[in-house]
């Protein structure tokens, strides 16, 4: 085989695996979204030590289903965007519009989804005490930290 042939055939491997490894990737981020559900669980567990009144627990947990069925449909197209960023980088001709489009979209959601966690931190403040709010903000933060979140810059 000479060196032009050898050099065509990995550069053609080189796209089939890049056009394999987008969905692939895809696939595993939302593997991890879904580990976070799994860490959700390990917040309920602060609830217990805050000795929260049964008028603050039924409001919590309204608050956290609202904030859901907010959540929810956003997430949704999120997902769509997303899937339709990367089918459009896998086309053999990209059309630079189109991606800016997408990706305008995308940090669109991203912002109503951080707007609603916002919301949300801020419905649970004006639920709990400020002692409980200060317990919650700790164990957050503990939590974050053990799973890697919020990592501060060590300059």
């Amino acid at each position: 085989m000479d060196k032009k042939t050898f050099v065509k055939m990995i550069v053609v491997l080189g796209i089939a695996g890049l056009a394999v490894a987008g969905p692939a990737a895809y696939a595993i981020a939302n593997e991890g979204a879904g580990a976070e559900h799994k860490r959700f669980g390990e917040h309920k567990d602060l609830f217990k030590d805050l000795n929260l009144t049964p008028e603050q627990k039924a409001k919590v947990e309204a608050q956290r289903e609202a904030q859901k069925g907010l959540r929810q449909p956003v997430q949704e197209q999120l997902k769509a965007k997303m899937q339709a960023l990367h089918e459009a980088l896998s086309k053999p001709a990209v059309d630079r519009a189109v991606l800016k489009g997408l990706i305008a979209e995308i940090n669109a959601l991203k912002g109503q989804l951080f707007s609603q966690r916002i919301d949300g931190v801020l419905a649970l403040k004006e639920t709990l005490t400020p002692e409980q709010f200060a317990k919650v903000q700790a164990k957050f933060a503990e939590q974050h930290q053990k799973h890697g979140g919020w990592k501060k810059d060590k300059d």
